[in-house]
């Protein structure tokens, strides 16, 4: 274990590269369900209906995904 000036110098430099990491997935996560928005938005639905319901599919996938990834943390 580091101790000392260098040991706070390796924190803050572990702390930087998490937060780093940590931005990266979100831009990716955010990214993903971007093109996903995207997506339905150019299929141009019919109707009002046909929209919602296509929100609804999207919103309903978007739970599943986070029931799945707080079950992979044990939550």
């Amino acid at each position: 274990m580091k101790t000392g000036v260098d040991g706070l110098a390796w924190a803050k430099e572990m702390k930087k590269r998490v937060e780093q990491e940590i931005i990266k997935k979100e831009i990716e996560a955010t990214s993903y369900w971007e093109g996903e928005v995207e997506r339905i938005i150019s299929r141009r639905p019919d109707s009002l209906a046909a929209f919602r319901l296509e929100i609804q599919n999207l919103l309903q996938r978007m739970k599943n995904r986070i029931r799945v990834l707080q079950n992979s943390l044990g939550n």
